[in-house]
């Protein structure tokens, strides 16, 4: 990551101690409803590329 500013996974165990991603709650906020609404799908991928990104490709054919 570089740049100013790092891009983050949520900070699920407390350990950014605060640093949050930036921007406005209500933008935040947003974001969060519209991806709720998109489908969701449990998909287990391997170190084998080519096997993933079949998996992958089929799985975005099926939405």
């Amino acid at each position: 990551m570089s740049g100013a500013t790092e891009d983050r996974y949520p900070d699920v165990f407390g350990l950014a101690q605060g640093v949050d991603a930036g921007g406005r709650e209500s933008a935040r906020t947003e974001v969060a409803s519209r991806l709720a609404e998109l489908p969701h799908r449990a998909v287990r991928l391997s170190h084998d590329i080519p096997a993933s990104a079949a998996l992958l490709d089929k799985v975005a054919g099926a939405i």
